[in-house]
């Protein structure tokens, strides 16, 4: 009996063993594509982790090698896909970038930020609008399990917010539509409409946006539904006081409406902003149109005497609110240079650069003819029309 069971206990083990080598080496034979898959997934990883290591640190020529060289390992590596579509789109090949794109998006079809980045290279760097459109009302009806732990993960925000964006995209995308049709047709208004829409949409989700504010003013100002449109402009100015878009823009639909004043006031911020961001193209294009509306104005003498950064006496007194800013050298002896500086706005000293800041913030963000909008009339012959005067 012992002898048994020693033969046992020698033998079974080996046979156990015999048996698990017997069954690997007939996987080997049956299942051999998928060994040699996993090893070149574990190869393709390797090279996709350099990969990523060089586009962190911008080495965009050795990340574009390394991601290649991983993909034709592992060519179901969606994020590598996708973040060589991206450096693709730096390097302005968009072809390529939408390419790297789609394949991503056949391995992993439920991948939104990639999807939303096909969408705006379609649009923005080819005029495929249409097919933007697609991959944006996709990301909308792509279902995907959320997780929220708190202080921890929340997927259901980030879900919620790609989808934000995907709204606008697709209303810019809208837009985008109708402006290559041209202007003044039925379908031109119709795509606009459905731009409306979009932001309108989008604003549900996120109120406090000013780009979706702002959008969605000039696509109703586009239509001809100027009293959203001034409103909105409005509530895009007071969310982002020194974005000079807005400004103008609602000077522009103040002087359609014959506001003259008010255009002018929204056109002097405009001028501010843009000086303070020292780009004289643009400011030379405003002060032209500035220009425009004070030979239009009721007191043509009195505002044709009117400098950029000084406003007439009268218009203070009128209410206009717009802040003036002058910047005087003094000479000062605790300078080490020797010379110093004095701000005054609207004739008042400010003591220093930040006070200033907060002056200006504070008096841009105040819409002043929102009223106007408020208490505005719509006038039914131009709805649903572009305005092709702004």
């Amino acid at each position: 009996m012992r002898f048994l069971k020693k033969l046992f206990e020698k033998t079974v083990p080996k046979v156990i063993a015999g048996i698990f080598i017997l069954l690997f080496l007939l996987s080997l034979f049956v299942f051999w594509g998928w060994y040699v898959k996993q090893v070149n997934k574990v190869f393709g990883m390797y090279y996709v982790y350099k990969g990523d290591k060089a586009y962190k640190a911008h080495k965009l020529d050795k990340a574009i090698k390394f991601y290649k060289t991983g993909l034709e390992r592992y060519p179901e590596h969606s994020l590598a896909r996708c973040n060589l579509g991206n450096i693709y789109v730096k390097y302005e090949d968009y072809f390529s970038a939408v390419e790297q794109y789609e394949e991503a998006l056949k391995y992993d079809p439920k991948f939104i930020v990639c999807r939303m980045n096909l969408g705006i290279v379609s649009a923005e760097k080819m005029s495929d609008f249409d097919k933007a459109i697609r991959e944006y009302q996709t990301i909308l009806e792509t279902k995907r399990v959320t997780v929220h732990i708190p202080l921890v993960f929340d997927s259901v925000k980030s879900t919620r917010e790609n989808k934000t964006i995907a709204l606008y995209n697709m209303g810019i995308a809208y837009r985008g539509k109708a402006m290559l049709i041209g202007e003044k047709t039925h379908a031109a208004n119709d795509y606009i409409e459905k731009a409306i829409e979009c932001y309108r949409k989008a604003l549900k989700r996120k109120k406090k946006s000013y780009n979706i504010n702002y959008n969605y003013a000039l696509a109703n100002h586009i239509l001809g539904n100027y009293k959203e449109a001034g409103l909105s402009y409005c509530r895009a100015i007071e969310l982002e006081p020194f974005a000079f878009d807005a400004h103008y823009n609602l000077a522009i639909l103040l002087r359609k409406l014959g506001k003259l004043r008010e255009s002018q006031e929204e056109l002097e911020k405009s001028m501010l902003i843009v000086n303070s961001q020292q780009d004289p193209y643009i400011a030379k294009y405003i002060f032209d149109i500035y220009s425009q509306v004070v030979e239009k104005s009721t007191i043509n003498e009195e505002y044709k005497t009117t400098r950029r950064g000084i406003a007439p006496e009268s218009q203070v007194k009128e209410g206009m609110k717009t802040p003036h800013i002058e910047s005087e050298e003094i000479q000062n002896e605790n300078d080490p240079l020797g010379v110093n500086h004095i701000t005054y706005v609207n004739g008042k000293v400010v003591v220093n650069s930040e006070e200033a800041d907060k002056f200006m913030k504070k008096s841009f963000s105040k819409c002043t003819s929102k009223k106007i909008f408020e208490e505005f009339e719509e006038d039914t012959m131009y709805n649903g029309r572009y305005d092709t005067s702004f």
